[in-house]
């Protein structure tokens, strides 16, 4: 269907003079509060026209079966409705249709749309606030869409909305992942004195590689045990083989301990192992200039760089070249661990014994697979850097599920943008089927 629209407008201008800002002011104003949202209101009338039209004279022509065998329907009433969208309010009044046979009640236009029943704000608008909201508080997101969008949302509304949105629900990782990466992080929560819950939260999340490179969430959790994550990473998978290769993460005793089975083998930090060696050596006196010392020295020992080479193309002779030059580390840091235990820096020599075993993996897993596995979790920080920017530095007093919610939200938008994109695109079915053109502006 094509129409023809003409846009009238009364224009009284100061014939002594005014501002190129107040006339681009009022313009806007007028527009914005009037303009767009009338411009899709008349639309959606003359379609509801059409339609309820073609479906009289067709009786059997709306989209699904009819509602009775004998359908023949007639105008019943016209109901008033309203939706937010991001160029103001719409509002219309739109047909209903009765089949005279049977009694039930048609909404042409609802069914031509794909509405739902009770929608009252459009899908787009939804993304504005959602995307809005991911980056700031409720009540600064919604004095911004309303100071810089004129699109008025109480924070209320907002927050139920993102309640009830779905653009956090992740598809389903593959089955097999060449990399793992999991990380925790802390949260202001509400606190619950008759459930047992404190005002500290905890945020894990868990990230995927896939053998060609893509990042891929596998899942964000509050109020589980590292445990419990690793029996939820589970059940997304078939079988009982692992489901990476190399589980990537810092030395928290209690995720390795529940997670290592996921994987084939465990690559431990290099960013927290030396990070965490100046914790181990202050504990038990050591000056500043020795810890210094030490973590550089150690930083040394552990930085092994490797190609990004296929498996194919490393000659026997050079992976023996690199398993030569892994024995040889190891060796020195238990040299390193024997001159701590000399010293009476007992915390820091377990330390080095207990990590040596798994600082190296990503060698390991680069000979047998030729994928190159990271060796610190700088990516994943990075992501957790902003998690916990919105969650801790922006709002506190969250619940479990709204943290893990606004989480999924973040991690969705911020590890592909691409499929953000592509979601959204299918949620608004933009497919090309509308074609507004503008001819001009005249004096009549």
């Amino acid at each position: 269907m094509q129409q023809t629209i003409g846009l009238e407008v009364v224009a009284a201008l100061a014939d002594g003079g005014f501002s190129l800002d107040e006339l681009v002011i009022q313009t806007r104003e007028l527009f914005e509060r009037e303009g767009l949202a009338g411009f899709v209101a008349l639309l959606l009338n003359l379609v509801d026209e059409a339609v309820c039209l073609r479906m009289v004279r067709e009786q059997a022509s709306r989209p699904g079966p009819p509602c009775c065998a004998a359908m023949r329907l007639e105008f019943q009433d016209q109901v008033a409705r309203q939706f937010r969208t991001s160029v103001g309010t719409v509002r219309l009044r739109w047909r209903r249709l009765r089949c005279v046979h049977c009694g039930k009640s048609h909404t042409p236009l609802r069914e031509f749309l794909g509405l739902t029943r009770y929608q009252s704000k459009s899908a787009e608008l939804e993304r504005v606030v959602t995307e809005v909201v991911s980056e700031q508080s409720y009540r600064r997101a919604s004095r911004h869409l309303e100071l810089i969008g004129e699109i008025p949302v109480p924070k209320t509304t907002a927050h139920r909305w993102i309640c009830e949105t779905a653009c956090d629900q992740w598809p389903v990782p593959p089955d097999s992942l060449a990399i793992l990466a999991v990380d925790g992080t802390g949260f202001k929560r509400r606190p619950d004195a008759a459930a047992g819950l404190s005002n500290r939260g905890d945020l894990l999340v868990a990230l995927g590689v896939t053998a060609q490179g893509a990042v891929v969430p596998v899942g964000a959790w509050t109020g589980r045990t590292w445990e419990q994550v690793g029996q939820a990473i589970r059940t997304r998978t078939a079988g009982v083989k692992p489901l990476a290769g190399c589980l990537v993460s810092d030395g928290e005793t209690d995720l390795v301990k529940a997670l290592t089975y996921l994987a084939r083998r465990h690559q431990r930090c290099h960013w927290h192992m030396i990070h965490d060696l100046d914790a181990m050596m202050w504990r038990q006196d050591a000056p500043l200039a020795e810890r210094r010392q030490r973590q550089q020295e150690l930083a040394r020992l552990i930085r092994i760089e490797i190609p990004a080479t296929d498996l194919e193309q490393v000659p026997a002779a050079e992976k023996s070249y690199w398993q030569q030059r892994v024995h040889r580390a190891e060796r020195q840091l238990g040299q390193m661990a024997a001159e701590f235990a000399a010293k009476g820096y007992q915390r820091a020599a377990t330390y080095i014994r207990q990590a040596t075993a798994r600082l190296f993996s990503y060698v390991e897993f680069w000979l047998q697979t030729g994928i190159v596995a990271p060796r610190t979790t700088s990516w994943l920080e990075r992501l957790m850097r902003e998690l916990g920017r919105r969650l801790k530095r922006i709002a506190f007093g969250w619940s479990d599920a709204g943290a893990a919610k606004m989480a999924r939200i973040l991690i969705r938008r911020l590890t592909n943008w691409e499929e953000w994109e592509e979601y959204w695109r299918r949620r608004l079915r933009v497919e090309g089927k509308v074609m507004l053109i503008f001819r001009g502006v005249k004096v009549l």
